[in-house]
């Protein structure tokens, strides 16, 4: 047999070589596939040119079967079933029967807020699979999902690379929170005890100053930081029964998960919302579990937004 070249194989010959076979006539195989006769003819060349065996043989009106392509016959029908059945048609993903793991990426403040409803819904409708939750911040978002296998991260993105597509959830607004059982001020907040009174900020690279107090800066003043944590409920903790005050995201300010009594209003100064995204792989995103997954996880964050 003469060298096989591979790169002369397409799908079309394989299909050719099956309606041949089936239907034992040219012009049968031609309408079967919606093909000229020509075109099956110049196929069915190919075909015997590759495979160095004449294949079929007319006899009379019909196309018989040489020893070599029934051999092949059962081959090339398998090859073709798997392409219908298992490369062709996309899966629909089924969460019932899913026994393998959801990776999320949440920061700290979306774990606190959505965790606990993400993790309820996923257990109620997807009972074997197991649940992650990875910490996410905007440095490290695409490097979890590139090197760590995590479906999507949750969170606040300042600038993303080609490879990822991301989903806006909602606009999130800073509100300033305090005790004012402690405080003691007139609402709203005057800008002159607001400079004042010690602050509490969210930090993730261990500085004491945010965004904020480049906007200060550019009046020229200046406000009190006296602690920076990671953590945004250590904050409200804190707050509670001290005369110290901290902008914070709204839907931190006003969670349950805390029982505390502290006081939210409209900051002093011009502080811009933030938007909350949901991230993932581009090369992924039309897979069936992201996608069920993607579109299960936006459903509950935006329907608990509109419920604050």
């Amino acid at each position: 047999m003469n060298k096989i070249n591979w790169r002369g194989i397409d799908l079309n010959l394989l299909l050719t070589f099956d309606a041949l076979f089936q239907f034992k006539s040219v012009s049968a195989a031609s309408k079967f596939m919606n093909l000229g006769q020509p075109a099956t003819s110049y196929n069915l060349k190919r075909l015997r040119e590759l495979l160095d065996d004449p294949l079929f043989e007319r006899v009379g009106n019909t196309m018989v079967a040489t020893k070599r392509a029934n051999e092949i016959a059962p081959k090339v029908d398998a090859i073709l079933s798997i392409i219908r059945q298992d490369i062709l048609p996309i899966s629909k993903f089924d969460p019932i029967n899913f026994d393998g793991m959801f990776i999320v990426g949440l920061n700290d403040y979306t774990e606190q807020i959505f965790g606990p409803d993400i993790f309820d819904y996923l257990q109620q409708v997807s009972p074997k699979a197991k649940i992650l939750f990875k910490p996410v911040d905007n440095e490290n978002g695409v490097h979890l999902l590139e090197e760590h296998n995590t479906d999507l991260c949750i969170g606040v993105f300042n600038s993303l690379p080609e490879s990822v597509v991301s989903t806006f959830l909602y606009r999130e607004k800073h509100l300033c929170t305090f005790d004012n059982s402690k405080l003691e001020t007139q609402l709203p907040i005057s800008l002159e005890e607001y400079l004042q009174v010690p602050q509490v900020i969210v930090t993730a690279n261990e500085c004491l100053t945010t965004k904020v107090d480049e906007t200060l800066a550019n009046y020229g003043i200046e406000r009190n930081v006296v602690l920076g944590t990671t953590r945004f409920l250590t904050i409200r903790r804190m707050l509670s029964g001290r005369k110290m005050l901290a902008v914070m995201a709204e839907m931190v300010g006003r969670s349950d998960l805390i029982d505390d009594q502290l006081t939210l209003c409209e900051p002093p100064i011009d502080i811009p919302d933030f938007d909350v995204e949901m991230i993932g792989l581009k090369r992924n995103q039309h897979h069936p579990k992201q996608v069920w997954l993607s579109e299960k996880i936006k459903n509950i964050i935006q329907t608990k937004v509109q419920k604050k």
